[in-house]
C-alpha cells in the first residue's frame, strides 16, 4: 500500500504472528486512517478498512492513531471506533 500524501504517519503492531498496519494520512484538508493486516486479502473487511475524512484536526487524528495502535484494533472495527471517538469529542 504505497501512496504519497502531504502528511502521513504509520504505526505497526505485531499480534499473534499477524502484522497490523495503521496508516494515518492527510489529503484534501482532512485526515483519514486505513488499517490492514499485512500480507492478507485486502478485499476482506476483516483484513482491510479505511475511514476517510474523519477530522481536520491533526491532534485529534494523531491521538486516535495512537489509541487504536495501543489497543491493537482489528481492521474490521476501525470505522465504528472512528464514529464513537468523534461523537465523544463533539
Amino acid at each position: 500500500m504505497s501512496r504519497q500524501y502531504l502528511r502521513s504517519r504509520t504505526m505497526q503492531i505485531q499480534s499473534e504472528n499477524i502484522k497490523i498496519v495503521y496508516h494515518l494520512y492527510f489529503n484534501n484538508t482532512q485526515y483519514s486512517i486505513e488499517c490492514y493486516r499485512e500480507g492478507h486479502d485486502y478485499s476482506n473487511p476483516n483484513n482491510y478498512s479505511v475511514s476517510n475524512d474523519f477530522t481536520d484536526d491533526e491532534g485529534v487524528a494523531v491521538d486516535f492513531l495512537h489509541r487504536v495502535a495501543k489497543g491493537k484494533v482489528s481492521p474490521v472495527h476501525i470505522n465504528d471506533l472512528v464514529k464513537d471517538y468523534i461523537e465523544k469529542l463533539y
